[in-house]
Parts: C-alpha cells; sequence; structure tokens
C-alpha cells in the first residue's frame, strides 16, 4: 500500500467517522505514558547541556592552558580537602613528581581532580557567570531582532559587538573562574576593570570575526548564487523538502566555522588566562609567563598574551589533547542522541502504536 493511498483512505476514514458518528476509535494514550515521554525528553536536554558544559567548556578549557611539562604538577588522585588546604592529608602533598599525563589528557582524570581540589559541583564552575553571559547575550541580541534573517552582513557585525565587545569582560571572568582554585569571590567580583576590558577586547573581536566570517560568508555566497532562492519561488514547499534544503544550505558552513573556532576559542582562552589576577593561582600547572612571553605590567609589559604569541607558545601536545578533549565531547553527544532517539523512538510507539494498530485496521477493512 502506497504513501499516497494510505493518507487518502486515512482522510476518508475520518471523514466518515466524523460525519456519521458510528464508529468511534479510542486513542487515548495513558497520561503515566504521556509523562515518561516529557521527562524522557527534558533528560535528554539537560545530559546533553551537561555534558556540553563539563566537558566540551570546563574541561576543554583548562586543557587549552595547561602546561605540558611542569617543574611540579598538582596530585589528582589526592583527596585534598579544599576547605582544609592542602597540608590536611600529609600523605597526599599537594605537589608530586611529573606524572605519566597531563591532568586534562582524561576527561574523567580531568574531572576526578577538579571533585578533588574544588568539591563536587566543580563541574560547572563557572556557571553563574555563563548563566549572566547568556542573559546579556539573549538582552542585548533582542535588540537586533529586526534583522531579517539573510542579512548575513548585519548579523556578522551584530555578533562581533554584542560578544566580542560588549560581552567580552563577562567571557574573560568565566575563564578566570573556571582555571582557578576556590576562591571565596563572587562572580561580579570578577568582572574585569575598564582597562583589563580594553585588553581583552582584541582577542574576543578576534574570535568573533573569524568563526562568524567562516560562517556567514559562505551563506552570503549561497545566497548570491542562488541558493534560497527556492524558498522564495516555492512558498508551498513542503516542510520536510524545506528543512532538507536548509540542512543541505547551512551544514557547510556551520561545519567550517567549528573548524575556524577550534583554534580562535584556544587563542581567546589563552590571551584571557595570561590576564589571571596575581592573588588566583591556577587549578592546573600553569605557565603564567607563557615562556616569557608575558611581561608583568607592574614591570612595564602589557601583562598580557598578545594573538599571536598565543597560537605560537600553544605547543604541539598541548593541541593534539586540545582537539582530543573536543572530538571526545562530540563523540559523547552523538552516542547520546542516539541512545535517546531509540528511548525516544519506543515511548512515541508505546504512546500511539494501538492506534495506529487500529486505524490501520480500520482503513484495511474499509478498502
Amino acid at each position: 500500500m502506497g504513501f499516497t493511498t494510505l493518507v487518502r483512505r486515512g482522510t476518508e476514514y475520518a471523514s466518515n467517522n466524523i460525519a456519521n458518528g458510528d464508529q468511534k476509535l479510542d486513542v487515548k494514550a495513558s497520561p503515566w505514558l504521556i509523562a515518561l515521554f516529557a521527562v524522557t525528553l527534558v533528560a535528554v536536554l539537560v545530559a546533553f547541556w551537561a555534558v556540553e558544559y563539563t566537558y566540551g567548556a570546563v574541561v576543554a578549557t583548562l586543557a587549552t592552558i595547561e602546561d605540558s611539562t611542569p617543574a611540579i604538577y598538582v596530585r589528582i588522585d589526592s583527596d585534598v580537602n579544599p576547605n582544609k588546604g592542602p597540608d590536611s592529608n600529609p600523605e597526599s602533598p599537594e605537589t608530586a613528581g611529573t606524572p605519566a599525563k597531563p591532568i586534562t589528557s582524561s576527561l574523567r582524570g580531568t574531572v576526578r581532580h577538579l571533585r578533588n581540589r574544588a568539591g563536587p559541583w566543580s563541574r560547572f564552575r563557572g556557571f553563574s557567570l555563563f548563566l549572566v553571559y547568556g542573559l546579556g547575550t539573549g538582552i542585548l541580541s533582542s535588540m537586533f531582532s529586526g534583522v531579517p534573517a539573510n542579512y548575513f552582513l548585519i548579523q556578522f557585525f551584530v555578533d562581533i559587538v554584542v560578544s566580542g565587545v560588549l560581552l567580552a569582560p563577562l567571557q574573560l571572568a568565566w575563564v578566570h573562574a573556571v582555571i582557578s582554585e576556590p576562591s571565596p569571590k563572587r562572580w561580579y567580583q570578577r568582572i574585569p576593570s575598564y582597562k583589563s576590558w580594553t585588553k581583552i577586547v582584541p582577542a574576543a573581536v578576534f574570535e568573533q570575526t573569524v568563526v562568524g566570517a567562516a560562517f556567514f560568508l559562505p551563506l552570503a555566497l549561497a545566497k548570491g548564487l542562488g541558493g534560497w532562492e527556492v524558498f522564495n519561488s516555492s512558498p508551498d514547499m513542503p516542510p520536510a523538502k524545506a528543512a532538507c534544503h536548509a540542512f543541505a544550505v547551512v551544514a557547510g558552513p556551520s561545519l567550517l566555522a567549528f573548524l575556524v573556532a577550534i583554534p580562535a576559542r584556544a587563542i581567546f582562552v589563552r590571551v584571557a588566562a595570561s590576564m589571571l589576577p596575581e592573588e588566583d593561582e591556577a587549578i592546573v600547572p600553569f605557565d603564567r609567563t607563557f615562556g616569557g612571553k608575558v611581561a608583568p605590567a607592574i614591570l612595564g609589559g602589557s601583562g598580557k598574551l598578545g594573538i599571536v604569541d598565543a597560537w605560537k607558545t600553544f605547543d604541539r601536545p598541548a593541541f593534539v589533547r586540545y582537539v582530543k578533549v573536543i572530538f571526545k565531547v562530540f563523540a559523547i553527544e552523538v552516542a547520546l542522541i542516539f541512545a535517546f532517539t531509540l528511548v525516544l523512538v519506543g515511548e512515541v510507539y508505546a504512546i500511539g502504536g494501538d492506534a495506529m494498530h487500529k486505524m490501520s485496521g480500520a482503513m484495511t477493512r474499509q478498502g
């Protein structure tokens, strides 16, 4: 039985059922199943976000700044109580000889290290600043909500102004909150002064510019070549076909922007880390001078790492470790999507499967 025939017979059956009222089809699903479906959907979103934030943001940031060959390494297997200090356990000193691998070589090892150093919720460190940044982005972006979606050049500059200039201090504060040891500072106390703002803006603008160019320029090129005309010429295009076409147009720029964002984000994080206040200590092995490239402001230096030096001082082992973290997170997220898709499909079938069988049987009898 073809799809068209199935739809036609289904329409005829529904029309007859409504008109005559002689055949009732009970399609009610159990409220418990519907509630289970809703809970599962929420669990998908929470699990996906937790993986992205803990590993894709926190661990990736630490991998970006961890020194690959430090003179002294912080232990990751000690049960250090952050409330009592490093000397609370005489058998687990704060430092030890160089271990076989850096802390961020392992996702689980990094989370264990954070938990031992900063408590059970350390995997979500910096979350308050993340929320403030997200709220600020939403408010500022809403001011430009009247810009049409296909005005890519305007959207490009809006992203640079919003994230690269106005919200750069919040990004800087978030990096400091993630990479530093536990501190009594409140989130708003980490927001830098105007002087520090002007220092971090170039790195933030650089990140937004290269990533935005990688995404918006191909879209603008596709628009110039008529890639978006199909939507204007075919307003009645089936939703499924329109979705596939939109995905085909956007997939390439999205992938390019993702690849460009990997080194661009690393550069911004390293520049921000070079501005870590003197009173804060890093939670992973960290060279404040970045091989002598950063001279303290008190000695007449800039007190921060330049964009070019941020890339040059990013040694190959550290970069490989950072990229591995990114793709491990991607693999975990793909696995989560696959697993939860199977669960959701099973629940959808459980909710509506009986009704589907009844509908099919009724159409077969009428046919």
